[in-house]
């Protein structure tokens, strides 16, 4: 890279972060609402299980919204293309992701939410458009059993790779509206998604990345307005091999955290995330 793009990163990756933490209403939430959406930008490939990428994320969670609840973070997630025609492509995505404490011992799995997603995608001239199925199951780990917790939703979505001189945008955009739920109230759920990547040279990039999600609910069932959810981070990537490693730091603002406490903490991110691919 030139001396001038060096020069320009800082200033051109801020730039990102500050257009998506614009977004309404503010920022995104993880697993639990939002945060999980499969890569965009796949090449077409002909055939049957045509592309597969893993992701690891493990996360410490610090500030005033980070009681013994919540310490860390743990996500693991397997996006995979069923089928791939060319024009039309079938994927399926899978999350499981484990919230860590330290109410009962020191290490204390207390909660485990799982992510199912089956979407399919129309390549466009400029992006893809799609249409998805998200399902979405909610687990006490350790705990007396209060319930079941899940969600369904169907909706669609857009997403296009572009770049701003030298940086790598993404960028998404999903609306989804709820079909099936227990001891929830949520009605439906809007999302936007950027990230953007600034190679520094063959082994280095500066990321950052921000959400925002809107979570319209019956305002009869628990009487509590519209929830409001949002995440940014910002790091280093590392390639590696087939994959890559990301060092990140960020804030994020949970909805529904607890699975029966509704709250909506706030709280600082400090993590690494491990990437496989293969497409």
């Amino acid at each position: 890279m030139h001396a001038t793009a060096r020069r320009c990163a800082p200033l051109l990756l801020g730039a990102a972060l500050c257009c998506a933490a614009l977004q309404p209403p503010a920022p995104a939430a993880a697993q639990t609402l939002g945060g999980v959406l499969p890569r965009m930008d796949v090449p077409p490939a002909r055939g049957a299980l045509t592309a597969l990428g893993t992701t690891l994320d493990i996360t410490r969670l610090a500030g005033p919204g980070a009681d013994a609840r919540y310490n860390w973070d743990a996500d693991l997630g397997i996006d995979v293309d069923l089928f791939d025609l060319g024009l039309v492509r079938g994927n399926l995505l899978a999350s499981l992701e484990t919230i860590i404490g330290s109410e009962l011992r020191d290490v204390d799995p207390n909660q485990n939410s799982y992510t199912t997603d089956f979407a399919v995608f129309v390549r466009l001239p400029r992006g893809e458009l799609g249409a998805t199925f998200h399902h979405v199951s909610r687990h006490l780990a350790d705990r007396a059993d209060l319930g079941s917790v899940s969600w369904n939703m169907v909706g669609v979505s857009y997403g296009d790779r572009f770049a701003v001189g030298p940086v790598r945008v993404d960028a998404a955009a999903r609306a989804m509206g709820t079909v099936e739920r227990a001891n929830v109230d949520y009605i439906a759920q809007l999302e936007l998604h950027a990230a953007a990547e600034l190679p520094l040279n063959p082994r280095v990039s500066l990321v950052a990345a921000a959400a925002a999600v809107v979570v319209p609910v019956e305002r009869a069932q628990l009487g509590r307005p519209t929830r409001r959810g949002g995440r940014l981070l910002a790091g280093v990537r590392l390639p590696a091999g087939v994959g890559a490693v990301d060092l990140l730091a960020g804030w994020e603002q949970r909805i529904d955290a607890g699975q029966f406490t509704r709250d909506t903490p706030r709280w600082f991110r400090l993590g690494v995330r491990l990437t496989a691919r293969a497409w």
